[in-house]
């Protein structure tokens, strides 16, 4: 009896092992070379400029060839001027808006505006056609956060089950619950702005 229970706890500790074993992989979604493992929706400026994906104005999306439920996305970002407008798609449809600027019609948007006001702020989490949720927003922490166009920003935005949490150069700034989503597709939003990303990872949870 006692071989048998231990053999049904070994095998019980290796299939939970089996399940967990993509649990802290990090994968890098960009090469510093090309577009590889992304596609571009809708007319969408975007190109590989001095190893950094850059926007070139413009609408549409960029979106990633796959899909992902639970992990942290970690994203270098900056503005190439005051003002620069785009977002940063996660737990999102395919599908697309018919419409002229056709973004996605079935996720989130963690807000990547030059703005520190409004109902929208940098760092905010904004609803596309997904169901509604709960989030909060501590613009002071955001204010100490902040830095002008030009310089490097880096977003860390972590999904966890029906939680999200968006944090900007390491600081929490924004809290979400109640998502339902619960994975999809990772994009990036073009909306009439200039801006350029360089190091984009997803750990997996």
């Amino acid at each position: 009896m006692k071989n048998r229970n231990f053999t049904v706890a070994a095998i019980a500790i290796a299939l939970f092992l089996g399940g967990c074993s993509d649990a802290g992989k990090v994968v890098s979604l960009f090469d510093g070379e090309s577009l590889d493992g992304w596609e571009i929706q809708n007319g969408g400026k975007f190109s590989v400029v001095d190893g950094v994906i850059h926007i070139d104005q413009g609408t549409g999306w960029l979106r990633s060839v796959d899909t992902f439920a639970d992990f942290t996305l970690t994203m270098e970002f900056r503005f190439l001027e005051e003002g620069a407008n785009s977002g940063i798609f996660v737990r999102t449809g395919p599908t697309s808006n018919d419409d002229e600027n056709g973004w996605p019609d079935n996720g989130y948007q963690v807000q990547c505006l030059d703005t520190l006001e409004g109902d929208y702020p940098l760092a905010a989490m904004i609803p596309y056609g997904a169901p509604p949720f709960e989030h909060e927003t501590n613009l002071e922490a955001l204010k100490k956060a902040y830095k002008p166009a030009g310089e490097w920003h880096v977003y860390e935005i972590t999904c966890q089950g029906e939680e999200m949490e968006i944090r900007l150069n390491g600081s929490l700034i924004t809290t979400c619950s109640s998502i339902k989503n619960l994975d999809g597709h990772i994009g990036i939003q073009a909306e009439h702005g200039l801006l350029e990303f360089r190091k984009i990872e997803v750990e997996t949870l």
